[in-house]
Parts: C-alpha cells; structure tokens; sequence
C-alpha cells in the first residue's frame, strides 16, 4: 500500500513539472541551454579558480592513490604473514617523499575459555514473567 502511495506521489510531482503549452517548453529549454553554456564557459572568466581547484583536486587524488597503497599493504601484510609487519614503505606517487607503514597489529585467534561459568541470569531473571490476570 505505502509502494502506491510513493508512486502517486512522484508521478504527481512529474505531472506538475511537466511544462503545459509550446512556449513555456522553450521557455524551459532555453533556460536550459544558458545554463549549460554558462557552466561550460566558467573556466573562461575565472581561470584562476578554475587553476586553484584543478590544484587541489591533483592533491586529493594523490592523497586517495596513497590511502589505497596503504591499505593494500595493510591487507596484504595481514594475509600473508598473518602477523607480521607490513612490508617496507610507500612511495608517494608525486615522488615528495617516502612514509613508513606503521607495522601492522597481530591478529591471533582467541581460546575460548571453558572452565569459566556462562550463566549470568540474576534470580530475578529467573523468575517467570507476568501472564495477566486470569491465568
């Protein structure tokens, strides 16, 4: 039931964008066409952000290359010597300089301990619940 109801929702919210006569779709189109030629030429008026940002996005992808080499030797030195230190250090990509791995934490199974007690119900756990009245 709540499915039908977000249907109609949305194809009433389709309906009203719709547009209703011949001029307010061309209208509707060339709003559209300004606003892509208008974003297409941003880079044309402001090309020292369009710089800034080209900048920064260079440094966000070298940072994200480096966080994926990182924990593909994490995940590797886990695997293979399940324990071990990760193997040597990673170059960064733009070559500025070379940063340890930190060696990795050993992961060793757990033993289960079975002379200890597993019951941990107080007697107030224990006692039965309420069923209602004429029970």
């Amino acid at each position: 039931m709540m499915f039908l109801i977000r249907t109609a929702f949305w194809l009433l919210i389709l309906v009203l964008l719709l547009p209703t006569d011949k001029d307010q779709q061309s209208q509707i189109y060339g709003t559209a066409q300004a606003a892509v030629s208008d974003m297409a030429s941003f880079c044309d008026r402001n090309p020292q952000t369009c710089a800034t940002s080209q900048d920064a996005f260079s440094v966000l992808a070298q940072k994200a290359q480096y966080g994926a080499q990182m924990l593909m030797g994490l995940v590797e030195g886990q695997t293979n010597s399940f324990g071990n230190s990760l193997p040597g250090p990673v170059v960064m990509p733009s070559g500025a300089g070379v940063m340890p791995v930190p060696s990795a934490v050993p992961l060793e199974p757990t033993a289960w301990d079975t002379s200890a007690s597993q019951d941990t119900l107080s007697p107030e756990d224990r006692e039965a619940a309420w069923s209602g009245p004429g029970v």
